[in-house]
């Protein structure tokens, strides 16, 4: 897996090569207009933009799915409120109707979200590194037998990455299937910092029909990301 880091949004997207991830920044800073981006999107997810209270979500949703359209639309050679969206799974959404077998994932968290761009299916999680009230109760909760052990396993300096490594990789996987996290223990990554990302294990039918390659790095100061493409 080819991992193509966009340094921002704005740039162009092309279609994606078979072994090839896209991947574009977008930063929720209020340097993207969010009114134009608005335009982009379709009568329906207007109405559902405009139902968001929160502001900053509302915003986050526009900016997002309007620059998604966009980029899609430059793959498919079509109108950005053309570009036929669906949902699959637990609310994943796809392409309704592609004969390119372009598939595409969104995450987003404070201040940054990521969309990524493939022609396998694939999954995308970020998360702002931060300090975690109970780690290991959430370890416990939702990770793997396994997983745990690795945790606990971990120096005291490495656990905070490996916590933040397992929820992305875990996610990401998930993601790229439409799975929930309700799954989350039905599956075993790489926890350990120093070691490369991997699915070393899977128990669920839905993960088990493909090999899986996972990613990690570093999109912004401060944030952690993951990325699993199925079928390489």
């Amino acid at each position: 897996m080819k991992v193509v880091l966009c340094p921002n949004c704005t740039h162009d997207a092309a279609l994606p090569q078979l072994d090839e991830v896209g991947v574009w920044s977008v930063p929720f800073d209020g340097t993207l207009c969010s009114l134009r981006l608005f335009a982009l999107l379709t009568p329906d997810e207007q109405i559902r933009a405009e139902r968001f209270r929160a502001v900053r979500a509302r915003e986050e949703f526009v900016v997002t799915r309007g620059l998604l359209r966009r980029l899609l639309g430059e793959c498919l050679a079509v109108k950005p409120q053309q570009v036929p969206i669906g949902y699959v799974g637990s609310g994943k959404p796809v392409l309704a109707e592609s004969s390119l077998g372009l598939h595409f994932n969104v995450t987003h968290t404070q201040d940054l979200g990521l969309i990524a761009l493939a022609r396998q299916p694939v999954g995308i999680d970020v998360e702002r590194v931060r300090v975690v009230s109970d780690p290991s109760g959430l370890v416990k909760r939702f990770f793997s037998s396994l997983e745990q052990e690795v945790y606990e396993s971990l120096p005291l300096a490495l656990r905070p990455s490996g916590f933040f490594r397992g929820w992305t990789c875990k996610e990401a996987v998930l993601k790229a299937v439409g799975m929930g996290v309700a799954h989350l223990d039905c599956f075993d990554v790489e926890l350990d910092p120093t070691r490369p990302p991997a699915v070393l294990d899977t128990r669920d039918a839905r993960l088990e029909a493909t090999p899986w390659c996972l990613e990690t790095w570093e999109p912004a100061p401060g944030y952690t990301a993951a990325l699993a493409m199925a079928g390489m």
